[in-house]
């Protein structure tokens, strides 16, 4: 009876420990630099500023991105895009590295690739090994994505390059996808009925 309890007793201690673990992973993932998915435009502007930035999109226009123009993300400088969803909540984000020529395509490679080990730090594994490589012929205009994270359940993550007008550069982004989808407030007005037409 005593070995019984002790095991029921490991067994549910390792459960625990697990959704613990689970659920400091969750919220480890659901932030850029701090700034919780789901923050206000005013709080996303106050906690750059905080940090030094100073971005720009503060007008507060339906819409309009708060972006920092050069942000340090470790050893890569890259731009900053912080989207919102139709409640003006943080539902996403995107980095981007500054454009290169074709001669320096190996550049925006080893960007990405920089970038894709940091998300890989935050986000885990990625799902499978880079789709493209320096000798793949690039589509123009869209995201030529290098890695995905399909294991991570409530965030879209992905690193790619993108090819505009000759030139080259790396961009990852994370969107939260509850977020993304919330319908805008007051958008499900209630209709009253009527008995007789509205025309």
């Amino acid at each position: 009876m005593r070995k019984l309890s002790l095991i029921i007793t490991l067994i549910v201690t390792l459960l625990v420990a697990d959704v613990f673990a689970a659920r400091r992973d969750s919220e480890h993932t659901q932030d850029f630099a701090g700034i919780a998915f789901g923050s206000s435009r005013e709080t996303v502007i106050e906690e750059l500023m905080k940090m030094g930035y100073e971005p720009y999109g503060q007008s507060g226009k339906a819409g309009e991105r708060v972006v920092v123009p050069v942000f340090k993300f470790g050893d890569l400088p890259v731009q900053v895009d912080f989207i919102f969803n139709s409640n003006e909540k943080f539902s996403s984000f995107e980095i981007r590295t500054g454009r290169v020529e074709r001669a320096r395509l190996s550049k925006a490679f080893e960007a990405v690739d920089y970038m894709s080990e940091q998300f890989t730090l935050k986000y885990g594994k990625p799902s499978g090994a880079p789709a493209i490589d320096e000798t793949t012929s690039l589509k123009e205009s869209v995201r030529n994505f290098y890695l995905q994270w399909f294991s991570v359940s409530s965030l879209d993550v992905n690193t790619a390059i993108i090819q505009i007008d000759g030139r080259y550069f790396a961009v990852g982004s994370v969107t939260q996808r509850s977020l993304s989808r919330e319908k805008p407030k007051g958008a499900e007005k209630s209709r009253s009925k009527s008995s007789s037409p509205v025309f």
